[in-house]
């Protein structure tokens, strides 16, 4: 979510409760994004690690976003850095220029790198920064490697079943004409399936192209996203790995911010714009209003469902001992491994799963054809 968060604006949250509308200019700007060419994960890696590296090396602040600006190829990245020059030209701080283009820079590193700027640590944050990035960029990577295979077995089996019914179970089709009394059911709706294919295949493709299309209408709206998050954190198989993707997402960013010296409610606030799943964020808002009220962090963790029961005792302690931000920082560490452990152990029982199943249905097929053939040749005999 694209929100641009500065000082004031997150003390007008702290002191009513309640966000400012969105103005017309910047849904306007939204829209225009929509249509120019994205800023990848990788590429923004590239922009804070090179700025971290030209800041330690004692060049000036416009001369190190002179050069990345050089460097970088994404045209929309190039146009921002610019902007950015302009903006350090004028006077103005890192953190208030980065905050003009929200749509390219997270309020969660507006907000650290606010806070670098005041406590004179503006290159450890950045570093900070990279380390999140590269951290959420490793998740991806092993979401997508622990599902290309199944996917790719999935539709490699929907391409062949297709073909054996359209193309080859029509050829067998007239040795079984009047003899469907001795065809076992699994032929009979094979035989059905393959005619209703062939005669309607018009019909279910302009139908599945549809869905395809109404799919991510359906996703953004209120509704589809609510349906997506509730299977998300409550799902059978998903819900487990799902849940600690995201308490390891809100220690990680919780735990960044309030060890780069972020205000707990900002922190608390900048967390909930980078927090993906509704009720996730419903929790957060929990929080702060827990917090407001003059409440521990860590009590509503109690009666929130969906983080682990260690990681509760464990916030607890922390805030007892006045450790929070480090412990918050520990267990994302360690739930980024038990992550990883997850994500090799489903991929390693997805794929002969999937190889199992798509023989399976294949196995089916071919058995309905050639044991009714076996069966007709003994009758003839």
């Amino acid at each position: 979510m694209a929100i641009q968060i500065n000082h004031s604006h997150s003390q007008a949250i702290a002191a009513t409760g309640k966000r400012k509308p969105r103005s017309g200019r910047h849904r306007q700007r939204n829209i225009k994004y929509l249509f120019k060419k994205p800023i990848k994960p990788e590429e923004l890696v590239f922009f804070f690690s090179q700025l971290s590296l030209m800041l330690e090396i004692q060049m000036s602040l416009r001369n190190a976003l002179e050069n990345i600006g050089i460097q970088t190829n994404n045209p929309n990245l190039k146009k921002a850095v610019q902007a950015l020059i302009k903006e350090i030209e004028e006077g103005r701080q890192l953190s208030e220029a980065l905050g003009h283009h929200p749509d390219l820079f997270k309020p969660l590193y507006v907000s650290m790198i606010r806070a670098g700027e005041t406590g004179g640590y503006l290159k450890d944050i950045l570093d900070r920064i990279v380390e999140i990035e590269e951290k959420r960029l490793t998740l991806a990577t092993q979401v997508k490697s622990a599902l290309t295979y199944p996917l790719f077995l999935c539709l490699l089996s929907v391409v062949v079943v297709g073909f054996i019914m359209v193309a080859v179970l029509p050829k067998f089709v007239v040795l079984f004409e009047g003899k469907a009394h001795i065809l076992p059911w699994t032929t009979r709706f094979l035989i059905a399936a393959s005619n209703s294919l062939r005669e309607y295949g018009w019909v279910y493709l302009i139908a599945g192209t549809g869905l395809g299309a109404l799919l991510p209408f359906y996703k953004s709206s209120n509704q589809g996203q609510a349906a997506i998050d509730r299977l998300l954190v409550s799902g059978p198989f998903i819900a487990r790995i799902a849940n600690k993707i995201y308490t390891c997402e809100l220690l990680r960013t919780l735990g960044s911010l309030m060890a780069s010296r972020v205000p707990l409610l900002e922190a608390l606030e900048v967390t909930r714009t980078t927090t993906g799943n509704t009720h996730f964020r419903k929790f957060i808002d929990q929080i702060v209003a827990h917090v407001k009220q003059g409440g521990k962090f860590s009590q509503p963790l109690a009666d929130f469902p969906y983080i682990p029961p260690s990681v509760k005792q464990m916030v607890s302690t922390g805030e007892e001992t006045g450790n929070l931000p480090k412990v918050l920082l520990r267990l994302a560490r360690f739930y980024d491994a038990e992550v990883e452990r997850n994500l090799k152990t489903i991929a390693a029982k997805i794929e002969p799963l999937a190889l199992l199943v798509i023989g399976g249905i294949v196995g089916v097929i071919v058995t309905s054809v050639v044991l009714p053939i076996f069966k007709l040749t003994h009758a003839l005999h």
